[in-house]
């Protein structure tokens, strides 16, 4: 019994400690920052929320972050956003404390200024607000836009953005502006804010 119960802690201790190499920590190293970038695309691309969350500031993501967490249209829309991205770390910078990303995606600013266009000429923007917790709209509109996310195509070229990083107690995180946040979406999220910011 003690030897079942000593390989038994064994294989548990060794998995922990796999587990703990495998993932980001808060040191400031290139290797670390080259796999908080890996965590942060496959956080996109899954939209994984707990993840995004841990790994990436984002004023924009985070309020549809919030509206992911309560309606399952926002997690699926932002699968469908992020289901072609590519990001790679081209360039680190330790002693300014951030990184240079290739960033690859499909191109939907025409599929995003559409679905926001449409929208705009039938709602008012409060009225869209109150909409936002109405499954069936969600159901119908964001389901339309998934299906035109899903016939754009890539862009052909990378675009390079460059990301500060900030340590916390566990991880880095990615600080993403307004350029960024344009680019990894392909565009959507600077399409829809320019329809709805030109009043």
């Amino acid at each position: 019994m003690k030897k079942a119960l000593c390989l038994l802690l064994c294989v548990v201790t060794i998995c922990l400690s796999f587990f703990g190499c495998s993932a980001p920590n808060a040191d400031m190293t290139e290797e670390n920052i080259t796999e908080t970038v890996k965590a942060v695309e496959t956080a996109l691309k899954n939209f994984d929320t707990e993840n995004l969350e841990k790994y990436v500031s984002s004023p924009t993501l985070s309020v549809i972050m919030t509206y992911a967490k309560k309606h399952q249209q926002f997690a699926d829309l932002g699968k469908a956003i992020f289901s072609g991205l590519e990001m790679q770390a081209v360039n680190i910078d330790l002693e300014n404390q951030s990184v240079t990303v290739a960033v690859k995606n499909k191109d939907l600013s025409q599929a995003a200024n559409d679905f926001a266009q449409k929208l705009k000429s039938e709602y008012t923007t409060f009225q869209l607000l109150a909409k936002l917790n109405d499954d069936a709209f969600l159901n119908t509109n964001l389901k339309e836009l998934c299906e035109k996310i899903d016939g754009s195509s890539l862009f052909p070229d990378a675009i390079e953005i460059t990301l500060d990083i900030r340590q916390e107690k566990k991880n880095l995180v990615l600080s993403f502006n307004s350029d960024a946040e344009n680019a990894v979406s392909g565009g959507a999220l600077t399409s829809i804010k320019n329809i709805y910011s030109a009043g």
